[in-house]
């Protein structure tokens, strides 16, 4: 199989090494918008395992010779190769969201709706998760009243990240909001959300938001693009018949206080806490990989669709508009959201 990896950054690499480190690994097609980070991941690629891997510089030429594509650009430069792949019928793996702009993300939704198509909410490919999805579909916690979802970042990003991956709601808070669609079942219907600027950053650092879901649950978000002790995403559900907490572990960064006033981690061991995105949710990374790859040569179901991605990135856009208002933004009923089911396209 040849694999085209379209975006040369951090999470092409990721992906880019993940996919090399697959039993029967595939041929690797390299593009970026710059050709010099094109050919520098090439190289490393190619030193560090010894694997054949080219570049292109069109993207016509990338889609025309391979199998499946991943799309790990930034958001503002993912419309081009995901309409080129639905015309060509290649599948392909896509980072959240589906695009930087909303408007834009319904026009993408619609003309991938028959696409075999992955959109990257790593959380649906993490184990624990996973598992606790297991436990509120069987029934096992009753009717589900409360989530709360806790997405504390170690370090702000840098530079101008919010002009291409957008604002705390979209480029954080989406993972959440998806979660607790996939996880419950329940699309959104309303929200209210608030954010503050207390770092110094051009955008929110800390935001919340509350989720009304359509059966009457609600769902608590809480972020901050700061926490001096690691990286902190996790997620809480209350049932009727039971709470369940995704999260909690030896390299959890939070200090639980006893009623002898003493700090200590949340297990004991001596961990070092986790650090960034890529080091929490390393599992649910290569499982989404593997994900993708079933589908594409087993056609195995979408872990997520472009509709599914499209309604979790309604309601941030909506979060973002509460937030900036300060009123409850009402949204269409929408079917709830199950599992994944299969989509068309060329299977490889």
């Amino acid at each position: 199989m040849r694999v085209g990896i379209v975006g040369a950054g951090r999470m092409g690499r990721l992906h880019a090494r993940t996919l090399l480190e697959l039993p029967e690994p595939p041929e690797l097609v390299v593009h970026d918008v710059d050709p010099d980070g094109a050919h520098r991941l090439a190289r490393a690629l190619a030193q560090e395992t010894g694997a054949r891997v080219t570049v292109r510089h069109t993207l016509a030429e990338v889609v025309a010779g391979v199998d499946a594509l991943v799309v790990a650009t930034p958001a503002t430069q993912r419309r081009d190769p995901l309409l080129a792949a639905a015309r060509a019928g290649v599948p392909v793996f896509c980072e959240k969201p589906l695009t930087a702009d909303v408007a834009e993300a319904r026009e993408l939704a619609g003309a991938l709706a028959r696409a075999q198509l992955h959109v990257g909410f790593q959380r649906r490919c993490d184990p624990a998760y996973r598992a606790l999805r297991e436990r509120i579909v069987s029934g096992r916690l009753g009717r589900v009243l409360l989530v709360r979802c806790t997405a504390f970042d170690h370090h702000p990003p840098a530079g101008a990240y919010e002009r291409t991956a957008g604002d705390i709601f979209t480029d954080c808070l989406i993972h959440d909001i998806d979660a607790v669609h996939w996880l419950t079942g329940q699309p959104t219907v309303a929200v209210q959300a608030d954010g503050a600027r207390l770092l110094g950053g051009a955008g929110y650092d800390v935001a919340t938001a509350a989720l009304t879901l359509a059966d009457g649950a609600r769902a608590v978000l809480t972020a901050s693009r700061l926490d001096p002790h690691g990286y902190d995403h996790r997620v809480e559900v209350l049932g009727t018949e039971g709470s369940y907490a995704v999260g909690f572990d030896a390299r959890t960064p939070l200090r639980l206080l006893g009623q002898d006033g003493t700090g200590r981690p949340p297990a004991p061991g001596g961990h070092p806490p986790y650090q960034d995105f890529t080091d929490r949710f390393a599992t649910a990374y290569r499982q989404e990989i593997h994900d993708f790859t079933d589908m594409v040569m087993r056609g195995a179901p979408s872990p997520c669709t472009a509709e599914e991605a499209l309604r979790a990135q309604e309601v941030a856009a909506a979060a973002g508009r509460a937030a900036a208002t300060g009123t409850r933004v009402v949204l269409d009923p929408a079917p709830a959201t199950g599992a994944a089911t299969p989509v068309g396209g060329r299977a490889g």
